[in-house]
């Protein structure tokens, strides 16, 4: 690529920064509020402390941005220069006077600030201070400087680093750990005179150390920042695989959301030519190793572990200036391309918006619900836009020149008072790298191997063991499953480029509804194992039913779920075994659906799709119709000519769930229950019984067995529903042992099988030759009469290859 078309590049991308949040900001007008008794002071959203001030910030810093921008249209925009850069000093000055340092107080009568979080919203809002700065009044710059100076006396005095693996420890604390530190750092970088600035550098590495900290940074003698990493190490946060445990579930956005308070403190550094402290680089290659696995070549995140949240609007955005930041260090070719992809689709959704928010058309009842809510997300988009706008040229000119954050001009630092600063050592995970290769399927690293440790990262395949966490990337199949997720458990399986059909809640782990206000899986044990090219994982849950309507009724247990789920080493296959049992005396259920595959029907995909089958076809138009539930009367049935199921047993037909409103959004529990959600998706089931249920303990309530295909068109789905050589069942008529033979796409025939009983069992194969265990490798031969035979512990499975 030469030099002129990087630079068109980097202009076209600035333009599309510009456009978007010149269309923001005047959709943003009818959520300003101006003070009546201040009227130099104004906030966007609700300006009550807590996120109400962290959405003005963020407000703040797109207006600072925009009205500096050079290519800012004011007739494009519909709003001067003038107002953009007023609007934005009037959210600053709140801001600032809302501040306990300051001289006003939020719109719920408190001040904020000085809390674990309470700098989130500054370092968000700091490059739109440095776009402003000039405009700002000497008594606003004393302000900044007295609010900045009072959050870092207060984290020196007040706030105690702690850091661990698991969410319920309540010491899992990476992203404020790493924003803590870099507003640490950063105070202490633009005001050098403050009295404490060396205490707020030493802390400040302390608290970056202690981000994005592994295990193994317990024995480091490796020397960052001056001392042993080991000597400042109080806990690891993330694991060695570099998964995260955040919120209680594996948590790819906020592994992005680490990455982005990197991105910040870099991009300061970068803007003043010193170079940022060594401390803020820590595990920032592995952790972005492991976060472009979990990325679609558009730059819509693959969230493995599922979201609590509303689908791609918070961390989703943060990955923006993640993007830069990669660009700058390591320069990474993909950056540009998952930019783009992902700019795309935010463009999307405004146009289908319409009133210059971003997300009102998708979020409608949310903004309904909660004003809050809702305008803390539009500024999360309309910030982290700016710093796109900010950064992106800074990020891929200093990266075509060799001059990022990492090894720019050191900042003089004087000596700590303890201990003398050591000269500064070259950054080893910073050295100069080769650009990465551009098929995100090939490998980019082997992963390191540290002993005593189940987890690995490499950009085709990615485990983490605490989690249950299983993913397989090829070129023409992604799959993936997670025990330990947000709405657990759930499966994965798409076209490789099909982003837009990826989501999580339950998918895949069949569901069944009790008489509660929502029903809910709890985690009761679970195994597997990666191999080259798949993975098996076999597991249990057991499921509750919650907020029952009768007086002094409780939350009620409703069964033991058992499931297995196969990823064939073919790049187009995954097998998926569902068995559960009700646990209770009796067991009373509103309705049972086997499989539950959902498919995302809104904007993404244009609010269409095309379901084939057996006797025909239907496309189904997301929101437009009511609540219908399809019965194909079909074991096979393909979506969009692209993604294959195919019943093995357990159904006579394959059913689609239309809700007739969004269904998919944040997390239900007894405050959200009832909220309509901001993604709408149809379910694909079967069995799919909707009346009323009763059994007695130990009945089965669900009994299934399914192939699914990625990236084959309908023809290929029929055949493997017609021809019992392609995907046959297995028959043991003993206890509760299941199998499926498959043809993979790769001509091997498979075998998996699964025990779901407690008992060891062994499956005969009337199968001649042998086959080999995918996870032991182990070899096993038929008998003289040609049977195969299995052995199967209790609750364990086997996926085989037959030769």
């Amino acid at each position: 690529m030469t030099d002129a078309t990087k630079k068109s590049e980097r202009i076209a991308g600035i333009e599309d920064y510009t456009r978007l949040l010149e269309r923001w900001v005047r959709g943003a007008k009818s959520y300003l509020f101006a003070c009546p008794d201040r009227p130099e002071l104004a906030c966007y959203g609700t300006g009550e402390n807590g996120w109400g001030v962290q959405t003005n910030q963020k407000a703040f810093a797109a207006f600072a941005v925009l009205a500096e921008a050079p290519q800012f249209d004011e007739r494009r925009a519909g709003i001067s220069r003038l107002e953009v850069r007023e609007t934005a000093l009037s959210l600053l000055r709140y801001s600032l006077h809302t501040h306990v340092a300051g001289t006003y107080t939020c719109t719920d009568g408190t001040a904020w600030g000085n809390t674990w979080i309470s700098v989130l919203g500054m370092e968000r809002m700091m490059h739109g201070v440095e776009a402003v700065e000039g405009d700002m009044t000497d008594e606003e710059r004393l302000l900044l400087r007295r609010v900045m100076l009072s959050e870092c006396d207060w984290l020196l005095d007040h706030y105690e680093i702690v850091a661990g693996l698991t969410a319920k420890e309540g010491r899992n604390k990476p992203e404020s750990n790493l924003w803590n530190g870099a507003f640490l750092h950063r105070t202490a970088i633009r005001y050098p005179d403050a009295p404490r600035a060396g205490e707020y550098r030493e802390k400040g590495t302390d608290f970056l150390i202690n981000s994005v900290s592994v295990p193994a940074d317990e024995s480091s003698e490796e020397i960052v920042d001056g001392r042993k990493v080991s000597e400042r190490y109080v806990g690891a946060n993330f694991f060695p695989s570099m998964a995260l445990n955040h919120h209680g579930y594996l948590n790819v956005g906020y592994m992005v959301i680490c990455l982005s308070n990197m991105a910040m403190l870099h991009f300061d550094c970068l803007r003043k030519g010193i170079r940022a402290p060594e401390s803020l680089y820590r595990h920032a290659r592995e952790l972005w190793d492991a976060v472009k696995t979990c990325t679609f070549p558009d730059g819509r995140l693959l969230r493995i572990g599922g979201d609590t949240r509303i689908r791609y609007t918070y961390c989703q955005d943060y990955v923006i200036p993640v993007w830069h930041m990669i660009a700058d260090l390591f320069g990474d070719a993909e950056c540009a391309k998952f930019e783009d992809g992902w700019l795309r689709q935010i463009v999307k959704e405004m146009d289908a918006s319409g009133d210059g928010t971003f997300l009102s058309f998708r979020c409608g009842a949310l903004l309904r619900e909660s004003p809050l809510y809702f305008t803390r997300l539009e500024s999360d988009r309309a910030a982290a836009l700016s710093m796109g706008l900010a950064w992106r040229e800074l990020a891929y000119r200093s990266s075509s020149q060799g001059a990022s954050a990492a090894e720019a001009v050191p900042a003089v630092q004087p000596m700590q008072p303890m201990q003398p600063m050591q000269p500064m050592q070259p950054m080893q995970p910073m050295q100069p790298m080769q650009p990465m290769p551009a098929d995100v399927n090939k490998p980019l690293r082997e992963p390191e191997e540290v002993p005593g440790t189940a987890g690995s990262a490499r950009p085709d395949s990615w485990h983490d063991a605490y989690h249950g966490a299983y993913l397989q990337r090829g070129k023409q199949r992604i799959a993936s499953w997670v025990w330990e997720s947000a709405e657990k458990p759930q499966g994965l399986i798409v076209p490789a480029g099909s982003s837009d059909m990826a989501e999580w809640r339950e998918n895949l782990s069949g569901q069944l509804q009790g008489y509660g206000l929502f029903t809910e899986q709890k985690l009761d044990g679970h195994t597997g194992h990666l191999f080259p090219g798949g993975f098996v994982t076999s597991g249990s849950t057991i499921l509750f039913t919650r907020g029952l309507l009768a007086e002094g009724q409780q939350d009620q247990e409703l069964a033991r779920s058992r499931l297995v789920c196969a990823a064939l080493p073919d790049d187009t296959h995954m097998l998926v075994l569902q068995y559960a049992a009700a646990s209770g005396q009796r067991t009373m259920l509103r309705s049972v659906k086997g499989l539950n595959l959902l498919i995302p029907n809104d904007l993404f995909n244009g609010g269409r799709r095309d379901y084939y089958h057996e006797h025909g076809g239907r496309s189904v138009t997301g929101l437009v119709n009511g609540e219908e539930i399809v019965s194909t009367g079909s074991r096979w049935l393909n979506v969009d000519d692209k993604l294959g199921v195919v019943a093995a047993y357990g159904t006579d037909g394959i059913s689609i769930h239309s809700p007739g409103r969004r269904n998919v959004g944040l997390k239900t529990n007894l405050r959200t229950v009832g909220l309509e959600k901001t993604l709408y998706a149809d379910t694909v089931c079967g069995p799919c019984r909707t009346e009323a249920i009763s059994v007695p303990a130990g009945e089965p309530l669900l009994d299934t067995g399914y192939l699914l295909q990625a990236g084959l068109p309908r023809q290929k789905t029929a055949a493997y529903a017609g021809d019992d050589r392609l995907l046959s069942v297995i028959r043991h008529e003993a206890g509760v042992i299941r199998a499926v033979s498959v043809r993979g796409a790769d001509g091997h025939q498979y075998v998996l099988a699964a025990n779901f009983g407690t008992e060891d069992g062994k499956l005969p194969i009337p199968l001649p030759g042998a086959a080999a265990d995918l996870v032991t490798g182990e070899e096993l031969s038929a008998d003289l009469d040609g049977t195969l035979v299995v052995e199967l512990a209790g609750g364990t499975a086997r996926l085989l290859r037959m030769f």
